[in-house]
């Protein structure tokens, strides 16, 4: 039983995989109809890249504004830094109607483990089930640019789904104890600029819905306004992001008091290394008298030319929906398709 829906999971990035490389093939027949030398060498050279390194990431990788080139230490910097080799690759599929373009990363964990996992709110509505503080948990994420606006500005749509499973609770039938879908449609600008000797890569503004799906006392969502800036040095890429949530009726709100948990804003940091990313996430209400936050951390390394190992740890509120007001103590161990950087 367990042998099998590990299969299912593995399947599933397989799957997706799959798209990817059909993708890639659909993009060397195009290549091979280029008439100039020149320019079917440079399209198969991005190909080949896009082979290795794989394509999307969770920082938003969008056109690479018009520049003047480099030739300053700092303005090497720039060019070899992590984020702008992959907007370069990134381009070469944007436009390909076969392609997934990744947004956050995509990974399955088949297993993980929670020291803090929390019945309460399944009490009322099935106070015969027992969950399982070992579950797996997987992440499927994507983008597709909307408008191309101008030779910097580009709008986009994003889809987020972030689900866990219990996978072994063969008591309660393995179900999904919670997913969470967060859709979203945002602008990002390539700035492209020198700040404090990093550079200011992209700022982006959107709307962005999440929730859990469910209703009645299980039921959790909010809306939000999110405004974010990327920027990069060498191998470090630093993502701070703040969000203004926008109100609800008290009656129709699941969960009056998110921001107290979630605070206003959040800092993801990510770092490349000898082929593999080291992150964090932190997030931090700022409130002295009542102060609540959370922490991940992350460590992807290189399986292969396509996979990577992936390790998360997460601790604090709202790692979940229905689970945005109490805290989690979780470590996971599983595969990551695509990555931060």
């Amino acid at each position: 039983m367990y042998g099998s829906r590990a299969w299912l999971l593995a399947a599933s990035l397989l799957v997706v995989s799959g798209m990817v490389t059909r993708a890639h093939a659909s993009g060397l027949a195009e290549c091979a109809v280029i008439t100039a030398d020149s320019q079917r060498l440079a399209c198969f050279d991005a190909l080949a890249a896009s082979s290795v390194h794989g394509t999307g990431g969770g920082f938003v990788t969008e056109k690479v504004a018009p520049s003047t080139p480099a030739t300053s230490d700092a303005g090497n910097a720039k060019s070899d830094a992590v984020i702008s080799m992959r907007r370069r690759e990134e381009s070469d599929v944007l436009d390909n109607p076969f392609s997934l373009t990744a947004y956050h990363p995509n990974y399955i964990l088949p297993v993980t483990y929670n020291s803090k996992f929390n019945e309460e709110p399944f009490e009322a509505a099935y106070p015969d089930i027992e969950g399982d503080d070992v579950e797996a948990k997987f992440q499927i994420s994507f983008k597709a640019k909307i408008w191309d606006m101008g030779p910097r500005t580009d709008l986009w749509f994003g889809y987020t789904q972030e689900s866990w499973w219990q996978l072994y609770n063969d008591d309660e039938s393995a179900p999904f104890r919670e997913t969470n879908y967060q859709p979203e449609i945002f602008l990002t600008y390539a700035a492209d600029l020198e700040v404090f000797g990093s550079n200011l890569s992209s700022l982006s503004f959107g709307f962005n819905h999440q929730s859990n799906g469910r209703g009645e006392a299980l039921s959790r969502s909010w809306n939000r306004l999110i405004a974010g800036a990327l920027f990069e040095k060498g191998n470090l890429a630093i993502r701070p992001r703040i969000w203004w949530r926008i109100p609800e009726d008290k009656e129709d709100d699941d969960n009056r008091y998110t921001e107290d948990y979630y605070g206003y804003g959040d800092l993801r940091l990510a770092y490349a290394w000898g082929g593999q990313t080291l992150s964090a996430m932190l997030r931090d209400n700022l409130q002295f008298d009542d102060n609540k936050g959370a922490v991940q951390l992350d460590w992807s390394f290189p399986l292969n030319r396509r996979f990577k190992g992936y390790v998360q740890y997460f601790y604090g509120y709202g790692e979940s929906m229905i689970d945005y007001d109490v805290k989690t103590n979780r470590l996971g161990v599983g595969i990551m398709l695509t990555d931060w950087l």
